[in-house]
């Protein structure tokens, strides 16, 4: 059943997403790198996501995300995608026009170049302590696809736990590339039935796939709360005029007069959240000298 938009809980959600990006940035070689100092508190890391980004050939890996737990169920669990934060996952969110059937049969087609890219999404779970600079992780590909990974590395993480045993359930969050790749692994895992999705909530999320694929999103019994700048030119690509659709349900949010009028500030993961929370800035450079 779908609950109502909560401000408070989607920014703590960006702030996971936040999160993301800061351990990535702390050391951009660095597969798994060690818990940020702004995750969110009651969560502990629990795994590590990677990704290859594509121009013509592929990237190496790079650290795109992470699986948290909370410290007080041992059944609940966040999954957050970092997004666009260099040149190529610009080119990305932008060369995303192709589109192919996504990989489950009867959802429609999604962007190819976000389809090619979420095959290259890898779960790393750590056979060290998640503290040292660089902790020691197993692939879980042998498990399968990612949805499957993710499902694998939560049942190896949940049988450690000391509580009863619950339904466990992972919310998913991610802000642009990273958001089309968690509305992508939303669904896949929903009709794989891997492990129980409640709610997905993105930030300036591009379209991802057509009608089809909305519609089979759209029918899924979850919350799903798909967060709009409503300047960010990022949220209008791929272009409907080549067939794409959104996911259900847009919050609309506005930027106009509360940060500096450019396609980068319109589009930031910072903007998102001082729209949602008066007590978060926009970043230094997006910053108004008198906001209104």
């Amino acid at each position: 059943m779908s609950s109502a938009f909560d401000p408070v809980a989607a920014s703590l959600y960006g702030r996971f997403v936040q999160a993301a990006y800061t351990m990535y940035g702390g050391d951009p070689t660095n597969l798994t790198p060690p818990q940020s100092n702004d995750f969110p508190s009651g969560y502990r890391l629990v795994a590590w996501i990677t990704m290859q980004d594509f121009i013509i050939g592929s990237t190496a890996p790079l650290f795109y995300g992470f699986i948290a737990g909370s410290t007080t169920a041992d059944s609940s669990y966040v999954l957050a995608i970092r997004g666009t934060s260099n040149g190529i996952e610009w080119w990305d969110d932008i060369n995303a026009m192709l589109k192919q059937p996504f990989k489950v049969a009867g959802c429609g087609a999604v962007a190819s170049a976000f389809a090619r890219i979420y095959d290259t999404l890898e779960v790393l779970h750590p056979t060290t302590g998640v503290t040292a600079a660089r902790p020691q992780a197993e692939s879980m590909k042998s498990a399968g696809g990612f949805a499957h990974q993710v499902a694998a590395s939560i049942r190896r993480h949940t049988a450690m736990g000391t509580r009863a045993a619950a339904p466990v359930s992972i919310e998913v969050t991610g802000h642009s590339l990273g958001a089309a790749l968690a509305t992508l692994y939303t669904l896949d895992n929903a009709k794989t039935e891997q492990i129980s999705n409640p709610r997905l909530c993105t930030f300036a999320s591009p379209l991802v796939g057509d009608a089809a694929f909305a519609a089979a999103f759209n029918a899924l019994a979850l919350t799903s709360w798909r967060i709009v700048n409503r300047p960010d030119i990022v949220t209008l690509l791929p272009p409907h005029i080549f067939g794409f659709c959104h996911v259900d349900t847009e919050q609309l949010l506005s930027s106009i007069g509360k940060v500096r009028s450019s396609v980068l500030c319109w589009h930031v993961l910072a903007t998102y959240l001082s729209l949602l929370d008066p007590a978060q800035l926009p970043d230094p450079g997006c910053r108004l000298s008198s906001p209104t």
